[in-house]
């Protein structure tokens, strides 16, 4: 049982995205004028983008959140039905760690628009500063968009909710629960995922399209090796270190 838990717990974890992003390497800086208009751009993205996620994402939170509250209160009413009270002990644990899966890999966008709106565009530097974050929100939010339409969290989701009704189902011998949770448990699951608002990788992919240094990063620094030197001078032999 213990091994299951873990197993389910592990499963509904597998939420945020760790894709290989090669993001360009930002070599000559676009004038302000640019900037300036770039960042108006991405921003218009941002209040377009902002809204759908946040509903997709409180949706589902209030979902998952209201069937874990509802099912432990029907748990502990079940003092005197084993049955019940196991069936309502593993849909809480069930909606529980859908709850946790979803705070853990929140959307990027939430929050998005009054991030970049409270950074400072006083000076050429700032509005760059702006831009670069509010460009790598989008990308975040794109990549975060393709992720949850792989095979890694619809597998992750149809294995966890498997894996909790074989739990009932061998544990505990509740055939008809077990059932239930597998087919509603992929529902709302698959659901979630394919229901995940996609607009904002329709206009990232775009935006970066159209300017390639889109959300670059800043060259690492070369390493410099220190260099120890013996010679001779006036005073006689000399020791120098250079950086």
């Amino acid at each position: 049982m213990s091994r299951c838990v873990a197993l389910a717990l592990a499963l509904s974890l597998v939420a945020s995205p760790v894709l290989a992003d090669e993001r360009p390497v930002c070599t000559d800086l676009p004038s302000d004028r640019e900037v300036s208009q770039r960042l108006e751009i991405v921003r218009g993205y941002i209040r377009d983008s902002e809204p759908p996620a946040r509903r997709w994402y409180t949706t589902f939170m209030f979902l998952h959140a209201t069937m874990a509250a509802g099912a432990a209160m029907i748990a502990i009413a079940a003092d005197t039905n084993e049955g019940q009270r196991i069936d309502m002990s593993v849909n809480t644990l069930s909606s529980t760690l859908a709850v946790v899966s979803l705070m853990v890999a929140s959307p990027p966008m939430m929050g998005a628009g009054d991030t970049i709106d409270a950074m400072p565009t006083d000076s050429p530097d700032a509005r760059l500063r702006a831009l670069r974050e509010a460009e790598d929100i989008l990308r975040r939010e794109s990549n975060a968009i393709d992720f949850a339409h792989g095979w890694l969290p619809t597998t992750g989701s149809v294995l966890y909710t498997s894996g909790a009704a074989i739990v009932l189902l061998t544990a505990f011998d509740r055939v008809s629960a077990a059932f239930t949770l597998a087919g509603g448990g992929a529902v709302l699951g698959l659901g979630r995922l394919l229901l995940r608002p996609t607009d904002a990788r329709g206009r990232w992919r775009r935006y970066s399209n159209r300017f390639p240094d889109a959300a670059c990063e800043d060259a690492p620094a070369a390493d410099v090796e220190p260099t120890l030197r013996l010679g001779l001078n006036r005073a006689g032999f000399g020791l120098s270190l250079t950086f």
